[in-house]
């Protein structure tokens, strides 16, 4: 974990939700399911916004960020000019990796379920892991207007061996919750889910009754990044777990959901 100033490199906004964020980072290198804290130093908001990696270039050694307009502090982060120096505290937390089978295609295929920004860090895995049978499925609440959002905010996504997008609004997606359009899990071995926590409940059940594996990256708000302070603990089956910490990535059957 390394915590210093990076120039903003690379800032566009995607449409009126998405935006993406680059930044020149060497080491150590972020693996897909990490997240950073970013605060910019000019800023009006305490706490830094952890994010989830979207996509690393190692060439560049440039780190890229899919970030959701929510609240204040991440408005501000989507008015940063590029030169701006922010703060970036990462890469935290577990990754993907450490859940994978080792022997990539012979396992398989794994479906990999993201929602709204979630699908970033599951974009970030298709780039990480081009030996393995991933098929994405993403799930938003509102559909893209042109193709070039859609590429833009999937990602390395797209080069997933298959790919199952669909919005509430059903623009130019399939209409309904990513959920239901899961409907062949037997078929995979794995699962890997990120995004609201009502989808991830939702996968968990589903998984759940078909006794396949399931892993998912949880949201939780967090205040240091690095498990000292225990504010973004989640409830599991060994107790409250640090989501920054022993996280942001657990097996589903050992959370448990507040529903």
């Amino acid at each position: 974990m390394t915590c210093k100033q990076c120039e903003l490199v690379y800032n566009y906004s995607v449409n009126d939700e998405y935006f993406i964020l680059g930044f020149v980072w060497e080491n150590p290198i972020p693996k897909a399911g990490q997240f950073f804290m970013l605060k910019p130093l000019r800023t009006s908001v305490f706490l830094p916004r952890p994010i989830g990696i979207f996509e690393y270039i190692p060439e560049k050694k440039i780190v890229k960020f899919l970030i959701s307009r929510r609240g204040r502090g991440t408005i501000e982060l989507s008015l940063l000019n590029i030169g701006e120096k922010v703060q970036l505290t990462g890469p935290l937390g577990n990754c993907w990796a450490d859940f994978l089978p080792e022997n990539g295609l012979e396992k398989g295929k794994a479906a990999l379920v993201g929602g709204s920004a979630g699908v970033a860090p599951l974009a970030a895995l298709v780039a990480e892991r081009s030996d393995y049978n991933f098929h994405f499925y993403a799930g938003f609440r509102q559909g893209f207007r042109e193709k070039e959002e859609e590429d833009a905010i999937l990602g390395a996504g797209i080069k997933a061996k298959k790919v199952i997008i669909t919005a509430e609004d059903g623009r130019n997606a399939l209409i309904g919750l990513i959920t239901d359009f899961i409907i062949d899990l037997e078929s995979f071995d794995f699962v890997f889910g990120c995004g609201p926590m009502p989808m991830l409940h939702a996968l968990m059940k589903k998984c759940e009754i078909k006794n396949i594996p399931c892993f998912l990256s949880l949201e939780s708000r967090m205040a240091c990044g690095v498990g000292a302070c225990y504010g973004c603990s989640v409830h599991t089956t060994g107790g409250n777990r640090r989501c920054c910490k022993e996280g942001p990535i657990f097996p589903s059957k050992e959370v448990i959901f507040n529903v």
